[in-house]
């Protein structure tokens, strides 16, 4: 049976939350996660005063972890209990630094709470995202329907994460007026735009898709001419729905108010993907499928910069190690010169 929680510790997660909200600025959910983490350590620590930290309560939750399943019931990720054990490293830190613990708690005890060198290693290694071909997104876009101004929207929305791979916050809460269709762009600014971490950011559209382009310039014709949507008003507008005295509730035009949340646009794609009988790919994939396809076709290193700024990454280096991954076949293609091809003529 879990102990109550002990007061004294209640008050400390409090202390570092707000330290780490208001010093380090960590968005909300992030100290969701760092505070699930500190209850994860407090609760498997029986609720000890955390004053009376001690290294092997560190090393016993570290070995804790190599055996914790997660909520699938498999072992627990490596970058996961990176993760965990990270928040617990910048907790001791900080514990090390207020009054009454200083003379208690060591600043180099945090480090007990890191792995070791081989699975921080497996953490730091980057997954192979799934990610779709960009033949296969111009086939769902061209699937797509486009008759009713409900549908107009939905093929909009593909067609924008085509050409830009906005991230799906940003997309939800831009307005007409940060779409330039003359000059190709889209001015995500962090005032009125929900980009991460507050940045601005300036992205055009990718070359190569003009089926997406076409799809886009409908979308906001219609929004002009026929909604008579102005400037400030969302580009991309909630649907409404009305009640219906036999049906119950329906689909009724749409609200002059943006989503809500991401998860309309999540279904937008995958229904896209899964009526181009494809694999589903969720909004993020298109950042991916940027990335790789710049990977695969940049001449320059300009070009890849480019991208990088386009996709809204500070530094390069992360365009190219989370999102540029390469096939095994292209990898081997690049340093032998040979392609599949070749090798089956031989």
């Amino acid at each position: 049976m879990t102990k109550r929680p002990n007061e004294k510790n209640e008050r400390l997660k409090r202390r570092f939350v707000d330290y780490r909200k208001y010093a380090r600025q960590l968005s909300d959910k992030s100290l969701d996660r760092e505070l699930a983490a500190l209850e994860r350590f407090d609760v498997w620590n029986g609720r000890k005063d955390f004053g009376k930290f001690h290294i092997d309560w560190a090393m016993g939750f570290r070995a804790h972890l190599e055996q914790a399943k997660g909520a699938t019931g498999k072992p627990l990720g490596k970058s996961t209990a990176r993760a965990i054990l990270a928040t617990l490293r910048e907790f001791t830190l900080w514990l090390s630094q207020q009054d009454g613990f200083r003379s208690r708690i060591r600043a180099s005890d945090a480090d007990y709470f890191n792995l070791s060198r081989r699975d921080e290693a497996e953490a730091r290694a980057a997954p192979t995202r799934p990610a779709p071909g960009v033949k296969q997104a111009k086939r769902a876009l061209a699937m797509m329907p486009a008759t009713t101004p409900r549908e107009m929207r939905d093929k909009a929305v593909f067609a924008l994460l085509c050409l830009t791979g906005v991230r799906v916050g940003a997309l939800i809460s831009l307005r007409l007026k940060h779409v330039d269709l003359e000059e190709k762009s889209v001015t995500q600014n962090p005032r009125e735009v929900a980009t991460k971490f507050g940045k601005s950011i300036d992205t055009f559209f990718a070359r190569g898709f003009p089926e997406a382009e076409a799809a886009l310039r409908a979308w906001i014709m219609y929004l002009d001419d026929k909604a008579l949507y102005g400037p400030d008003d969302p580009l991309f507008p909630a649907t409404a729905i009305a009640a219906k005295s036999n049906t119950g509730f329906a689909a009724d035009g749409f609200e002059r108010r943006p989503w809500k949340t991401s998860e309309p646009v999540r279904k937008i794609v995958n229904a896209a993907f899964t009526a181009a009988k494809l694999n589903t790919f969720g909004p993020h994939a298109f950042r991916h499928m940027l990335a790789r396809h710049a990977a695969r076709t940049c001449t320059s290193v300009a070009e890849i910069v480019a991208t990088s700024q386009n996709l809204g990454h500070t530094d390069v280096l992360t365009t190219l190690r989370s999102y540029g991954q390469i096939s095994r076949e292209r990898q081997r293609e690049l340093i032998t010169g040979e392609s599949e091809d070749d090798v089956l003529e031989d």
